[in-house]
């Protein structure tokens, strides 16, 4: 199915990964990180940030921020874009910004104390970060994400979705098997704490059906989870 016939708000989907729209973006992340070894791109983001990216409909100059970045290399690619980037997470990447020619403002923060101004951005991205927080500081984390978007500025969010929250879910592969120790959405808690947001509307349809037959199996073997992701584009208020 065309991404254009989509609901613009919805779960993973590995043979959308395949078309122009998502390769465009991830081939040019691909050789961004290729040339040095402190950024990465995780398996699902190759999904998640062209997502994003469509969702977000930004314009050379727009003020955007990574919120909860890790090393990724996701904000070289929007300051290489033309955007004025912002990215920060506890722990950042000194020097990637230089060794791509691109300036960065990395700061090290926690989502629920954000180092910027009020309505200072256009879109944040939150992508596979809200899972990690517990349920309570989820809900203060969105706020905080709220405060520092101007009115009608998105925020992009993405996070881990599977059928039950409360499911013992594990790692697995050739070499290792972990249980996973942070939080999954399944419907219900992401109705509860995402799509109900306060100060927020989701913008656009949302289609959250899964055919969790298939789909367990197969995220599986793509990266070792049983779960998916889903994307959920907010409009601040």
């Amino acid at each position: 199915m065309s991404t254009a016939l989509r609901s613009p708000n919805r779960t993973l989907d590995l043979d959308e990964m395949e078309t122009p729209e998502f390769l465009g973006p991830i081939g040019i992340m691909e050789t961004l990180a290729a040339r040095e070894e402190i950024s990465y791109l995780h398996p699902s983001k190759r999904w998640e940030y062209p997502w994003a990216l469509q969702r977000a409909e930004l314009r050379r100059g727009a003020r955007v921020l990574d919120a909860g970045c890790g090393a990724s290399i996701f904000p070289v690619y929007l300051a290489q874009a033309g955007m004025h980037t912002s990215a920060c997470d506890l722990e950042i990447p000194v020097g990637l910004g230089e060794l791509h020619g691109v300036a960065i403002d990395y700061r090290r923060a926690d989502l629920l104390h954000l180092p910027f101004e009020t309505a200072e951005f256009d879109a944040v991205f939150c992508i596979s970060v809200i899972e990690h927080l517990p349920s309570d500081a989820a809900q203060a984390a969105l706020q905080e994400l709220g405060r520092v978007l101007r009115p009608r500025g998105r925020l992009l969010l993405t996070t881990d979705y599977y059928y039950d929250a409360k499911a013992e879910l594990w790692y697995e592969d050739a070499q290792e098997r972990f249980r996973v120790d942070w939080n999954v959405f399944d419907e219900a808690l992401l109705r509860a704490l995402i799509l109900n947001a306060d100060g927020f509307d989701v913008e656009g349809e949302t289609d959250l059906m899964v055919d969790w037959t298939r789909s367990a199996a197969r995220m599986r073997r793509f990266h070792g989870y049983p779960y998916t992701s889903v994307g959920i584009c907010l409009k601040k208020r």
